[in-house]
């Protein structure tokens, strides 16, 4: 990991993100970033074409432990969802404290159903969600490349 480190400056349009990655690197980037990289069985398909292909080695941010899902489009990664290992409202405060160090104040939401929490700086969106489902609580942090519109596209 301390290799790839080093090469983010060198990686064209790369975003750091949680655990050494950055969005914008390709599946060869990805697979020397992480040796426990491994295919997922069932990719998650997204629209604009990402696959979750790929499922990393744990991260830890602080006191938690995540499992980050790599999704690629055109070859670039562009997404990384990272699962807590469990979903207690303290891992969530947890993650909260984390992104608020990054990113910086949040725009936040709470409901019954769960708890949501989201940043956008120039280079990337992310996301924290804590929801409430008949399977138990589950807590999830979401990056993501930052899509720019075109004007004419709006």
């Amino acid at each position: 990991m301390r290799f790839f480190l080093l090469l983010l400056p060198v990686i064209a349009g790369a975003q750091p993100v949680p655990g050494g990655f950055a969005l914008g690197m390709n599946a060869t980037q990805l697979q020397q970033a992480d040796p426990a990289l491994k295919r997922v069985p069932h990719p998650a398909r997204l629209s604009g074409g990402l696959a979750g292909i790929w499922s990393g080695g744990d991260v830890r941010l602080g006191e938690v432990a995540l499992t980050p899902t790599f999704f690629l489009a055109e070859g670039e990664l562009r997404r990384v969802e990272y699962l807590a290992h469990d979903g207690l409202a303290a891992t969530y405060a947890a993650l909260l404290a984390w992104a608020r160090g990054m990113w910086g104040a949040e725009l936040a939401s709470n409901a019954p159903e769960g708890a949501y929490a989201s940043w956008d700086t120039p280079e990337l969106q992310a996301y924290l969600q804590r929801t409430v489902t008949p399977r138990g609580e589950q807590v999830r942090l979401v990056t993501r490349k930052r899509a720019l519109k075109d004007a004419g596209e709006l």
